[in-house]
């Protein structure tokens, strides 16, 4: 009896240990490369997908204004600083008691390009008062003038706010719904409409689009800068400037620490030079996407072949 226990326990453990074979080693992927075009004005906003080497989503910069965070406990409002958007706070609780930004255009607020939530134009809005917005400008450099937004309510699967042009004594309320698919719920207060902007969460890794940097020398300045940002959601990158691009391999790749931050590529990989950009084909980048699968990545052109800037083109790998 005790042989058959045994024999039976011997045959159990073996079904065990031949389902937790390891997993056959990613074969390294072919050197690819890609390129978009968000226009000589840098008038659109064009997002990439790693895994399916696609262009997945692209729209005109200036379709949207605000956008709303997905998920239950989701609060936080972001403004599209790609029209060099900026928000004032106000000690005012009613829309109808501002007619004016005037005495209110002191101290200037704008989302931080690493993407932190708690570091928005808008921030904390349940102290209840009314924001000043600047809508920046389209990229044909029309300036869209000033909103005043409040928002009022969030729930689970929803917001509700109020909004009204600077001078209006009227505004309009809205509730808009949470789509957990996406990041964000974006919305155009000029159109008075919900915007589809960015395509669904786990289809993009990266997008290239305008955004403000914070400049610190020669003076602090935000700045409008265009380069490319990360995936909020589960992508992380890393800038890699101490090994060449070819020596990057998935052995190195293990060792680094990533970052969340979203700006970690950002403007850097271009540097102006007269009139024109010069890539920075020395720096690569390193991008863990939402899968766990490593890409490196470097840029080699910012033109068309017909000499058009707007055009980033780069090179990838998966590891």
């Amino acid at each position: 009896m005790r042989f058959t226990i045994l024999f039976i326990g011997a045959v159990l453990l073996s079904s065990c240990l031949k389902e937790e074979l390891p997993v056959p080693k990613r074969e390294v992927g072919n050197l690819t490369t890609a390129e978009v075009n968000i226009g000589s004005d840098y008038g659109f906003q064009v997002y990439f997908d790693f895994s399916t080497n696609q262009m997945t989503g692209k729209n005109a910069k200036d379709i949207w204004d605000i956008g709303f965070e997905s998920g239950d406990e989701g609060k936080h409002v972001i403004i599209n600083t790609a029209k060099n958007m900026f928000v004032y706070a106000t000690n005012e609780v009613n829309l109808a008691d501002i007619t004016s930004q005037n005495g209110y255009l002191n101290d200037p607020k704008f989302d931080n390009a690493s993407g932190d939530l708690d570091s928005t134009g808008v921030g904390n809005w349940e102290d209840g008062f009314v924001r000043i917005i600047d809508m920046g400008y389209t990229a044909a450099g029309v300036q869209q003038g000033f909103y005043k937004l409040k928002i009022t309510e969030v729930t689970p699967t929803t917001y509700t706010f109020e909004f009204a042009s600077i001078e209006s004594t009227t505004s309009t309320t809205v509730s808009i719904a949470k789509d957990d698919e996406y990041n964000f719920t974006y919305y155009s207060m000029l159109t008075k409409s919900e915007q589809s902007v960015a395509p669904k969460t786990r289809d993009w890794d990266i997008i290239f689009t305008q955004y403000i940097h914070q400049f610190y020398e020669p003076v602090v300045t935000p700045y409008l800068v265009t380069g490319c940002i990360s995936n909020r959601t589960d992508t992380k990158v890393k800038m890699i400037t101490e090994v060449d691009f070819d020596s990057i391999d998935l052995a190195y790749a293990s060792t680094l620490v990533l970052s969340e931050n979203t700006n970690t590529i950002g403007f850097g990989w271009k540097t102006l030079i007269g009139d024109n950009y010069e890539i920075n084909t020395e720096t690569s980048y390193l991008i863990q996407d939402h899968e766990g699968i490593f890409y490196k990545i470097r840029f080699i052109d910012f033109y068309t072949e017909t000499g058009e800037k707007g055009n980033p083109v780069w090179e990838f790998q998966e590891l």
